[in-house]
């Protein structure tokens, strides 16, 4: 079953939780997670070990090359996985 938009939002929301305390009420489908200074490079792939954890499994889209931090983006990713 496809995952909403909702839920979606909901589980980077619970990673970002994970990654860093406190900054998850922030996150909207526009923000840009590092662009927009709710992680720094660092926490980026920290939050991404928590995002594919909570997510069950790897997700296909997301290598060692990811730089697509929109929030809108990993949304798209998670409802394709």
């Amino acid at each position: 079953m496809k995952m909403t938009e909702e839920q979606a939002l909901a589980m980077i929301k619970a990673a970002l939780e994970k990654t860093t305390p406190g900054l998850s009420g922030k996150v909207t489908p526009e923000v840009h997670l590092i662009k927009d200074k709710v992680i720094d490079s660092l926490d980026s792939m920290n939050f991404l070990f928590e995002l594919e954890q909570l997510h069950g499994g790897s997700l296909d889209a997301i290598d060692e090359t990811f730089d697509d931090f929109r929030v809108v983006r990993l949304i798209e990713i998670l409802q394709t996985a």
